[in-house]
């Protein structure tokens, strides 16, 4: 997968999908065009392109999908079956990997390993496995050539979104966000790395969750053991474990700035004891004391309207030009006045706030929609990319349980620093 070769087929695909693209948006102009079925046509393209390749080419499909304000649903709807469709390979294509990581005393190790995967993504699998001493444990195992295949892979994908122009950004804006999610890929495919954020956030003993223990003498770069946690699907979780979720997400973004950042399903579950228990630690961000100070105050300056206060938090962040307030105000006040009444006034009144379908994420996106036509008065702000990602997750998680949660009293916690990290822990650990 990582000679010239493959290279050059993985570019062709996905350029192939993203000339594909173009043509049909250029119909879109002609009378009587269906466009609905053609972004349809679009969407399907890129599953069957992006599906095919394992990766960060998956990964960003997957990403994307996510972002259902930005793009067609027609579009959204095939780019969300990403999420759910990773195919497992043959264990036989996956024993290279294992003969290249583990020496003959690693391999006595293992009394068992099941060659069937309990599940299946876009960098690598997971199969159960029993050690000599007893321990009940998960390998995860990274498909060969994903981690060669990023950086070609991303900026294919570049080219891609700029020739289709379905982003309502500016070239240079996808370029760092881009360069943000190539970051983030390369430590994905590199397990030595995600032993780290595991060993971070098991430091971090997120009260109500339950984290894997790894097996450090067995872990490589292309391979993670860790212990083996029954769970059942969060789904099953009690309504009253939302309040545990939303102070661990707070916990993570203020207090340590390590964060969890690939939050779907498939990633979170339910112990006997009711406990919440966390996988998969490969994509985790880390927030500097700077960006957690700029979040907390964003969050108190909405409590209280005060936009330009809002404003120049946001400015710290650099989601906004500098000096904008000056030359927009009236604009920024309205969007921000606007946006709040919208995702806060819901919870203001509702304690615990209950997830259900109750428009609130409706409201939000319709406001979203309706800033678009001033996206030039914004900046992309890469080091939130994963943040945002890891919100959205976590709603859908929400309200799948039917979370109860006093969100209110929560942002009223963040705006008065009781998240706040003690003085003599201000960093990440990683």
């Amino acid at each position: 997968m990582s000679d010239k070769r493959e290279q050059r087929t993985r570019r062709r695909r996905i350029l192939g999908a993203g000339v594909r693209s173009l043509g049909r948006g250029v119909l879109h102009t002609m009378p009587g065009y269906d466009r609905a079925k053609s972004w349809q046509k679009t969407g399907q393209d890129w599953f069957d392109t992006l599906g095919g390749l394992k990766g960060a080419a998956m990964k960003l499909g997957q990403i994307a999908s996510q972002y259902r304000d930005f793009l067609p649903e027609p579009l959204i709807e095939q780019l969300t079956r990403l999420q759910r469709n990773a195919e497992p390979w043959a264990f036989e294509r996956l024993e290279p990997v294992l003969d290249e990581s583990w020496s003959d005393e690693q391999r006595a190790l293992i009394a068992e390993l099941d060659r069937e995967a309990m599940a299946a993504a876009s960098i690598g699998q997971v199969h159960r496995a029993k050690l000599v001493d007893g321990r009940e444990v998960v390998v995860k195992i990274r498909y060969p050539g994903v981690a060669d295949a990023v950086d070609a892979d991303i900026d294919n994908l570049g080219r891609l979104l700029k020739l289709s122009r379905f982003l309502p950004m500016r070239g240079r804006d996808i370029d760092v966000v881009l360069d943000e999610l190539r970051e983030r890929f390369i430590e994905e495919t590199n397990y030595r790395q995600e032993l780290a954020h595991l060993e971070a956030l098991r430091a971090i003993e997120l009260p109500g969750f339950v984290l894997p223990e790894p097996v450090p003498e067995l872990c490589t770069e292309a391979v993670l053991v860790t212990s083996y946690i029954e769970s059942r699907p969060v789904h099953e979780a009690p309504p009253e474990r939302g309040q545990t979720i939303v102070e661990a997400i707070n916990l993570q973004v203020f207090t340590h700035g390590v964060l969890h950042a690939d939050p779907h399903a498939g990633n979170f579950g339910v112990t006997a004891d009711g406990s919440i228990a966390l996988f998969d630690f490969g994509c985790t961000k880390t927030l500097d004391l700077d960006t957690r100070r700029g979040l907390r105050d964003v969050v108190a300056a909405a409590l209280d309207a005060r936009w330009e206060d809002l404003h120049v938090a946001l400015e710290g962040l650099g989601v906004v030009p500098p000096d904008s307030w000056a030359r927009h105000g009236e604009i920024y006040r309205e969007i921000y006045a606007s946006h709040a009444t919208a995702s806060l006034e819901p919870i203001r009144h509702q304690s615990p706030y209950v997830f259900t379908d109750d428009g609130l994420i409706e409201s939000i996106r319709g406001e979203i929609r309706a800033s678009l036509r001033h996206w030039k008065l914004f900046n992309a702000a890469p080091q939130l990319v994963f943040l945002m990602r890891t919100l959205s997750g976590l709603y859908w998680i929400l309200r799948n349980i039917h979370a109860e949660a006093d969100l209110h009293t929560e942002l009223q916690k963040i705006a008065a620093g009781d998240y706040d990290p003690p003085p003599a822990s201000v960093e990440p650990p990683i």
